[in-house]
C-alpha cells in the first residue's frame, strides 16, 4: 500500500489538472513510460545542439557535428549537384560557409562537408558498430529548413548482413542527412 500510494502521489503531481479519478492497473508501467520519456529528452538534449541544416544552391537536408574543427556528415543525396561552398545553419542559427570533402559513391549515400574557420563545435559521437542490436531504441534527429531540431523515434527492426540498418523511426522531409542515435545519443547510421 505504502507503493501504491507513493505512485498515487507521484501521478497527482505530474497530472495535475487530471479531473477524473483513474485506477492504475500497473505502477511499473506508468514509471517504465516515464523513464523512456525522460531517456528521449536526454537523447535530444545531449545531442541536437550537433545537427545542422545545410543549404546548397539547389536544395536542404540535413547533417551533424563529428569534429571540433568543422566536419560535418550528411547523405551524398543532399549534396547532388551542388557546388561549394554551402552554407551550414548551426542549431543556434548562426549561418556558415563550408566546403564539399567528399562523398561515397556507393550504397552508403554518405557525404562530408567541412565549416571554415570554426573551432570547439560540439561533435556527436560515433557508436561501436557491435553494440547495434534489433530491438535496440532509435532516435532521428533533423533540421529540415525551416522547422529545425524535428525529433522521432523507433526501434531497429533489422540488420542486414551488410550491417544496413532497418528502422521505423519516422524520417521528415528534409532530415536527410542527420543522425540515427542510439539511447546513449551516440550516432549509430
Amino acid at each position: 500500500k505504502l507503493k501504491f500510494l507513493t505512485l498515487s502521489l507521484m501521478v497527482a503531481t505530474i497530472f495535475p489538472l487530471a479531473t477524473t479519478p483513474f485506477t492504475l492497473a500497473n505502477p511499473t508501467t506508468l514509471i517504465a513510460q516515464i523513464s523512456e520519456e525522460q531517456s528521449r529528452i536526454a537523447v535530444y538534449k545531449q545531442a541536437s545542439p550537433s545537427v545542422v541544416t545545410i543549404l546548397t544552391q539547389d536544395g536542404y537536408g540535413s547533417g551533424f557535428v563529428v569534429s571540433s574543427d568543422g566536419l560535418i556528415l550528411t547523405n551524398r543525396h543532399v549534396l547532388e549537384g551542388a557546388e561549394s561552398p554551402v552554407t551550414v545553419i548551426m542549431a543556434d542559427g548562426t549561418e556558415l560557409t563550408a566546403d564539399i570533402v567528399g562523398s561515397d559513391p556507393t550504397r552508403n549515400d554518405l557525404a562530408a562537408i567541412k565549416i571554415r574557420n570554426v573551432s570547439k563545435l560540439k561533435p556527436l559521437k560515433l557508436a561501436n558498430p557491435k553494440s547495434i542490436e534489433v530491438g535496440q531504441s532509435v532516435y532521428a534527429i533533423g533540421s529540415p529548413r525551416e522547422q529545425r531540431g524535428t525529433f522521432t523515434t523507433g526501434i531497429i527492426s533489422r540488420i542486414d548482413k551488410g550491417r544496413m540498418i532497418q528502422h521505423d523511426a519516422a524520417i521528415n522531409p528534409g532530415n536527410s542527412g542527420g543522425p540515427l542515435l542510439n539511447s546513449k545519443a551516440e550516432v549509430i547510421g
